[in-house]
């Protein structure tokens, strides 16, 4: 087993994964956020037999899920051109055990993430965590968003873990969420970490059409998860026991909204010119009004709807890797305290993985 000290902003150690490839219940969590308002809670179902995870130090057949956080903090939070970083620990769990974490520590910060009146009994996460090394994965200063990844090493093919993500706005009650997306191979390698299948842009997926409201009114917001390279290219973003694959810090998709020849539908079935492509490295966030031209936008501020685009990334090769394959995910939210322009209490929004 070998242990690896990785410079974080909190300077936490990051236990490295172990030599031997099991890892086959896969649960991916393609946008999770921290901040000073916004959190994530997590939520971890583990049915898996005595003997299917990890030891505390990362050997196999303890009873521990690996749970690894790829993240931008800080400056970087909302830069999509950086790269990521990453932390991981081995965390305890049990047969048919549930987990609900806030991996932020917004909640749950003197029971080390772990959410409403747990016991500790059969999954002793009190005794076997400790101060720093605990579910509070993104506890970091400023704004965090991240790609959460936790995993088992059980080898068959019957999937034992499910997961569930809240973002949680406490600063107004707004909340939406997704389920986890899973994988459960048997193969022993990276390829429980390729989630190409599952990409909004995979073969055989729906047509990605996007809606969006007046932009004065209302954001509507594109997170963005690169997961695979181009055909016949290794693609997996980690490796066995989820480990760090090469270059899984920087894999770049570009986006955009392109309909036909032009970038989306006005409310009256009008075509509009004025697309605009944006590179994603790891994670990130594009707007709808960040995928046209100035002028689309003042064109299309009553909103309409568009196709949206998935492509090979063009970044530099120092700071980019390539793919054509990502998970997108799909925000609303009201910014102007009306809708339609009639007044309304409150804050909306509306949240959900585009498949």
């Amino acid at each position: 087993m070998k242990l690896k000290m990785k410079a974080l902003s909190l300077a936490v150690a990051t236990i490295a994964a172990g030599t031997a490839a099991h890892a086959a219940d896969v649960a991916m969590f393609p946008y999770v956020v921290n901040s000073a308002t916004v959190t994530t809670l997590v939520s971890i179902v583990d049915q898996a037999t005595a003997g299917n995870g990890y030891t505390a130090g990362g050997a196999l057949g303890g009873d521990r899920l690996h749970w690894r956080l790829n993240y931008k903090a800080g400056a970087n939070a909302t830069n999509n051109a950086a790269l990521c970083e990453e932390v991981n620990y081995y965390l305890p769990s049990s047969q048919n055990d549930i987990q609900t974490v806030d991996i932020g520590g917004n909640f749950g910060a003197t029971t080390k993430g772990v959410l409403f009146s747990d016991a500790s009994s059969n999954n002793d996460w009190d005794a076997n965590t400790t101060a720093t090394i605990n579910y509070m994965l993104g506890k970091t200063a400023g704004t965090q968003r991240g790609v959460l990844y936790v995993h088992n090493a059980e080898a068959t093919l019957t999937a034992t873990l499910y997961g569930e993500a809240m973002i949680l706005d406490f600063s107004t009650g707004a909340a939406w969420g997704y389920q986890a997306k899973l994988t459960n191979l048997a193969a022993n390698d990276g390829s429980n970490f390729d989630f190409s299948t599952a990409a909004t842009n995979a073969a055989g997926s729906a047509p990605d059409t996007v809606t969006f409201m007046p932009t004065a009114e209302t954001t509507t917001r594109i997170f963005v998860t690169p997961v695979n390279t181009l055909a016949g290219v290794a693609g997996p973003l980690l490796g066995a026991n989820g480990a760090s694959a090469a270059n899984w810090d920087r894999h770049t998709a570009r986006v955009g909204l392109v309909t036909g020849t032009g970038v989306a539908f006005d409310r009256d079935e009008n075509l509009v010119s004025g697309t605009s492509l944006n590179n994603v490295t790891c994670v990130g966030a594009v707007d709808v009004t960040q995928m046209m031209t100035a002028g689309a936008a003042a064109v299309l501020a009553n909103g309409g709807w568009g196709t949206l685009s998935i492509q090979q990334g063009t970044g530099a090769a120092a700071t980019s890797f390539n793919v054509d394959r990502a998970i997108a995910t799909k925000l609303e939210f009201n910014t102007s305290g009306t809708l339609n322009g009639q007044a309304i209490p409150g804050t909306f929004n509306n949240g959900f993985i585009m498949q």
